[in-house]
């Protein structure tokens, strides 16, 4: 290959030689791409995602009418790499991922034609961008696993860099911080950005000549904001936008400047000073539709809809649900626009609108089904059996009312077991806190229905599964406070996705995998507070039949949500006659 290749592959020694290296990994082409590619750059940090695109489709067009040989094909596989980061921005994702196919396969294509060190550098430095952008995609659609992988790919490039200031390290680091921000691993993600923010010492440092910031730290800085404003750290959140804002400043990158409205609006947001984050979502809103930035757009407009319907704005929350949903739709963001219908069934049950949300509530279930997201499927049938209960409540069905009751436990009794036991499944006590939430306001319906009924028997057995395994406080604790809104309807507690400890093909019997079960103060702590610190074991009623405590409804949810309700344990059952 041409690709520029000294004679004297050594490594440099100072600060002004690895410079010097870094600078050996970047592409000439001649004019008029070597322009061309500096014009692209310009147009993305105003950003003008329009104008770099019409500069690379103009480069590639002209790169195509050439005389096909390795170094042409090279180019051509460098253009589709930057041409399928400008179209993840710009959310295109179908195009991005075509670009990205035919990128890696003329890239991997010429990897066995001879070329020297340095031209070895800038094969790799093109390989690698495209593996982190194909893994940004998959991040984006939430096949977090096979994004998991192309990290795994581009982190065993990194033998190969002579990278003396760690900047691929740290773009590789990056994309992993990502990802496991996206499983709610805050922890690991924090300890990992946190690492790669440290400064790495050199082999001769130079007092009088500082090293560079690193392109990646404002972008590390900003992760570290979400981390800390989701684990509750707004004053420190506020700190790494700043220095984040401060080293794009720096850098003249506007884009991502701009990028960091919408994440001072999420940490105002989670500080509860709602009229504010109103404030900066909106602003941010108008600039994202401006510069078509359709997924950012969608996500403002998803957080503006649990805005507007806090206000009490449920039009304004209809029409911002609609919006983002279409949005995530085009965009192929499968399980966003599931969860985005939920969240529009949750308010058309709030206006009364049964049909709509029935149908909304259905169409999300069938998305939750197909990507075996199962505790969301539980989260669907609760709300269809409010749905049922507020039928009940609102009209009379006369002979039918026994068969409606009947309907509407077994659509709410199920799904009170498995969201109960799904809460186990989450790595962070805050995924597993939110769950626990929704699984109460079930458990509160489901107790309702059998008083409804006249069930007793069933009462019992409600009794005796949620009594089974469970500690005894030493002390009172006191109940939860109540909502904030006295007409506030259980359903709309909405647990965000979050890391698992194993995935539903796991494990043996109904398809799940083992209980997480905490250890150690955690288990404890738990205990203590009288909270169960492992699914609850059987209760078998009774010695001569077998059957144990609400075996049909445990059955039932075992089969619709594939997943274990109850330990292998099993308990005797005590009639208070004994």
């Amino acid at each position: 290959m041409t690709t520029p290749d000294p004679s004297d592959p050594a490594a440099p020694a100072d600060a002004t030689e690895a410079t010097e290296a870094t600078e050996a990994t970047e592409a000439h082409y001649g004019e008029p791409f070597d322009g061309g590619f500096a014009l692209a750059e310009h147009h993305q940090s105003t950003p003008d995602l329009g104008a770099a695109l019409a500069v690379y489709a103009e480069l590639l067009t002209l790169a195509e009418s050439l005389d096909d040989s390795p170094d042409v094909r090279f180019l051509r596989g460098h253009l589709l790499s930057n041409i399928a980061s400008v179209q993840l921005k710009a959310a295109d994702p179908a195009a991005a991922a075509r670009a990205l196919e035919r990128s890696l396969a003329l890239v991997r294509g010429v990897a066995d034609v001879p070329m020297g060190p340095r031209g070895r550098q800038v094969w790799l430095e093109v390989l690698l961008k495209t593996l982190l952008a194909k893994a940004e995609l998959l991040r984006r659609t939430r096949s977090l696993d096979e994004a998991g992988s192309c990290v795994d790919e581009a982190t065993a490039l990194l033998a190969e860099f002579h990278d003396p200031e760690g900047l691929r390290a740290a773009e590789v680091g990056l994309t992993r911080v990502l990802l496991l921000i996206d499983r709610s691993e805050w922890g690991a993600a924090e300890e990992l950005a946190s690492a790669l923010l440290s400064p790495a010492p050199t082999a001769a440092p130079r007092p009088d000549r500082p090293p560079a910031p690193s392109p990646t730290a404002p972008r590390l800085l900003d992760c570290l904001a979400v981390i800390c404003a989701s684990t509750g750290r707004f004053d420190l959140a506020d700190d790494h936008l700043a220095r984040a804002d401060d080293g794009f400043r720096a850098a003249g990158d506007n884009g991502a400047r701009q990028g960091l409205l919408a994440h001072r609006a999420y940490v105002v947001m989670l500080r509860g000073d709602l009229d504010h984050a109103e404030r900066l979502y909106a602003e941010a809103s108008a600039l994202y539709e401006e510069q078509g930035l359709a997924a950012d757009l969608a996500v403002c407009e998803q957080a503006r809809a649990f805005l507007a319907e806090q206000r009490g704005e449920t039009s304004v929350a209809h029409d911002l649900t609609a919006s983002s949903l279409a949005r995530f739709e085009r965009l192929g963001a499968a399980l966003a626009a599931a969860d985005t219908m939920l969240l529009s069934a949750q308010q058309a049950y709030d206006r009364g609108d049964i049909a709509e949300m029935q149908r909304l509530a259905q169409t999300a279930r069938e998305v939750f089904e197909e990507q075996r997201v199962y505790e969301r499927c539980a989260q669907v049938d609760l709300l269809l059996a409010m749905a049922l209960e507020d039928n009940l409540n609102r009209t009379d069905h006369g002979a039918l009312e026994a068969q409606s009751v009947a309907m509407a436990l077994g659509l709410a009794l199920p799904a009170a077991l498995a969201l109960e036991a799904a809460r186990y499944d989450f790595v962070t006590a805050h995924a597993r806190s939110q769950w626990l939430q929704l699984a109460d306001a079930a458990m509160r319906l489901a107790f309702r229905l059998a008083l409804r009924r006249g069930d007793q028997g069933l009462l019992f057995e409600l009794v005796e599964h949620r009594c089974a395994g469970a500690s005894l406080a030493l002390t009172r604790t006191d109940p939860p406070p109540p909502p904030s809104t006295p007409d506030r309807r259980p359903g709309l507690v909405f647990p965000a996705p979050a890391m698992k400890t194993h995935t539903p093909a796991e494990g043996t019997g109904s398809g799940a995998g083992p209980s997480s079960l905490l250890g150690g103060a955690a288990a404890e702590a738990a205990a203590t507070a009288g909270l169960r610190v492992a699914p609850p074991p059987r209760v078998r009623m009774s010695a001569e039949s077998g059957r144990f405590a609400l075996q049909e409804y445990v059955q039932a949810a075992e089969f619709r949500y594939h997943r274990r309700i109850v330990s292998e344990e099993e308990v005797p059952f005590w009639p208070p006659t004994t």
